[in-house]
């Protein structure tokens, strides 16, 4: 799934969930103002987070948690402006394999609605219909395990 230039892994560091934190600030805050000030939660501390590393340097992340019904979810899903496409589709791919690993039934997502097409094409299912999460158009998506 890696490619030479771009390593998905487990981040392993505090200063490497400082450094993804930043990025998801940049996009979910700056970016897009989905949030304001901070999209940090109450599921940060108990999440695997990842991190997509390019020459060593991250550029992406995404995390997962397991809510209290056993139903893993992933989110945050963010990367930098010039590596996105690559680096988002190896970050999900690597998110679907950390989570199969954990003999999960269901992995879901909220995703926002011009991203749909893209999760569809790494085979997550829409589940529902559309709603507005922080004021932007989600579709709750399922990967296919």
């Amino acid at each position: 799934m890696d490619t030479p230039d771009v390593v998905c892994r487990e981040v392993q560091t505090s200063d490497e969930l400082h450094e993804c934190f930043s990025i998801r600030e940049k996009v979910f805050v700056d970016e897009q103002e989905v949030f304001k000030g901070s999209d940090r939660d109450e599921y940060d501390a108990s999440a695997i987070h990842l991190a997509a590393f390019y020459k060593g340097k991250i550029i992406g992340t995404v995390r997962m948690y397991k809510d209290q019904d056993g139903i893993w979810w992933g989110g945050r899903l963010s990367v930098m402006k010039r590596f996105r496409g690559k680096a988002g589709r190896m970050l999900v791919q690597k998110a679907v394999e950390v989570v199969r690993s954990k003999n999960a039934k269901h992995f879901r997502a909220n995703i926002q609605l011009e991203n749909v097409k893209f999760f569809k094409a790494l085979h997550w299912e829409p589940v529902g219909g559309v709603f507005d999460y922080y004021g932007k158009p989600h579709q709750m998506m399922e990967a296919m395990l």
